[in-house]
């Protein structure tokens, strides 16, 4: 007899799409180890390609509207002219890739339209840039644009930025799916010590098997059309065996749809099974494969709960800020008193060291040339301690974003394998008991 599990039998129809599961996600994310790992991540990810800039463009930089004239270009089918200006390749495409997911986020809020004049809708209508599908090729796009423009660029802030990941996210991956699995909560401690010891054979090495795949198949076909070239025996050689080259875009064309399908499940895969390199990433695209319509509707439930749950969470956060701001500004000048005079206008000390960066950006360092050295401290450390709560609210849709994935996989691999949710890979080198009723750091 078959061991396979029918769900709609088996769990009901509620539990078969996966939904009590799923809207877990949320209890999983909000643990502060994830929230730490993930804010570190995102720290080193903006040290590394601020130094890549620094080194890559000392006599000139590109024009903010880069990538966007880029979109522009291919979709008129025009040439292309990069800008030039004075940013570094990462700050325009870290912005570009920042409104799209911000535009992502509103745009796939589900009755948007019924917020009009409330506060979510406000938000949503400032940050729906396009529609979900829109802002999904607008991150693509940026990834090509880089690629294509800037290819050892991409090439070295890539390799810097799938490491640090691979490191950072796996141990948020396996923090979540012992804390899924078995309702037990690791320390950002123990999931670093298991994504370390997995980092090289696995959390990294993962995604770059289908890249090297890729490569490694292009260049064969690439080969091919030098041997084509050759006239006479090109011409007999090449047409011959020219259904060879359609079987390696075949091949390539595959390993991309499992890179867009499989590509979030290849980390989950190694933090739950324990798995190698090779088996986390044939198991990442064997799942979604098998169930494509399963994973598309996790998938599309998953979006549309990390959309509404993100933006009350940055409402939460912008509002936070802003009483702080107002309450601690109104102590700098109460009643409007003790205002001075900067620049031609008058404003409290707080506007002074806490500038506004626009209607809907909750900081911008202040202009240092008109503070006196003792305001620079405070300036400061105002500074970094608010852009460290901005950087938390981040680090939450990080953390959803892998615990989600997480979740996603175990769903699918008990749709494909039948088993159950509450298998997990336990590390040989840390005994059970460490793994019960341990606190998040």
């Amino acid at each position: 007899m078959s061991d396979a599990v029918t769900p709609g039998t088996q769990f009901g129809w509620v539990d078969a799409i996966g939904l009590p599961h799923l809207l877990r996600t949320l209890a999983v994310a909000m643990h502060p180890a994830k929230l730490y790992l993930a804010l570190c991540a995102i720290v080193i990810t903006f040290i590394w390609g601020g130094f890549l800039d620094w080194a890559w463009t000392p006599e000139g930089g590109v024009g903010a509207t880069a990538i966007t004239a880029y979109i522009d270009a291919c979709e008129l089918d025009k040439p292309y002219v990069e800008p030039k200006g004075s940013l570094g390749i990462f700050d325009v495409w870290r912005e570009h890739e920042r409104r799209s997911i911000l535009g992502l986020m509103g745009s796939s809020l589900p009755a948007a339209s019924m917020a009009q004049g409330t506060p979510v809708g406000t938000y949503v209508e400032t940050h729906s840039y396009n529609r979900p599908l829109r802002n999904l090729v607008g991150m693509v796009y940026g990834v090509v644009w880089m690629f294509t423009y800037h290819s050892v660029y991409f090439v070295v802030f890539g390799a810097g930025a799938l490491l640090i990941w691979s490191y950072f996210g796996g141990a948020i991956c396996r923090i979540a799916a012992i804390h899924f699995a078995r309702d037990e909560k690791l320390t950002a401690r123990q999931g670093r010590s298991y994504a370390l010891k997995n980092l090289c054979n696995g959390f990294f090495l993962a995604p770059c098997i289908p890249i090297v795949f890729i490569i490694v198949t292009m260049i064969a076909l690439v080969l091919g059309g030098v041997l084509l070239w050759i006239p006479f025996l090109g011409d007999l050689l090449g047409g011959v065996f020219f259904a060879a080259a359609l079987f390696g875009g075949f091949v390539i064309a595959i390993l991309v749809l499992g890179l867009v399908v499989g590509g979030s499940l290849f980390w989950p895969a190694v933090a739950t099974e324990g798995l190698d390199a090779y088996d986390g990433f044939s198991r990442a695209l064997a799942y979604p494969l098998s169930r494509p319509l399963k994973a598309l509707l996790y998938a599309v439930i998953m979006l549309v709960f990390a959309s509404v749950c993100w933006v009350f969470v940055n409402l939460f956060t912008f509002f936070s800020l802003k009483v702080t701001r107002a309450v601690v500004g109104f102590g700098t000048s109460p009643f409007g008193w003790w205002k001075t005079d900067t620049g031609g206008q008058s404003m409290s000390k707080m506007e002074r060291l806490w500038p506004l960066g626009g209607p809907n950006a909750l900081f911008a360092w202040p202009d240092w040339s008109t503070l006196p050295w003792y305001e620079y401290v405070s300036a400061f450390f105002i500074g970094v301690y608010v852009l460290i709560v901005i950087g938390l609210m981040w680090s939450f849709l990080v953390s959803f974003y892998f615990s989600g994935s997480t979740i996603i996989y175990a769903l699918l691999r008990r749709d494909v394998d039948g088993i159950e949710l509450d298998e997990v890979h336990l590390d040989d080198q840390l005994p059970v008991d460490a793994f019960a009723n341990s606190a998040g750091k």
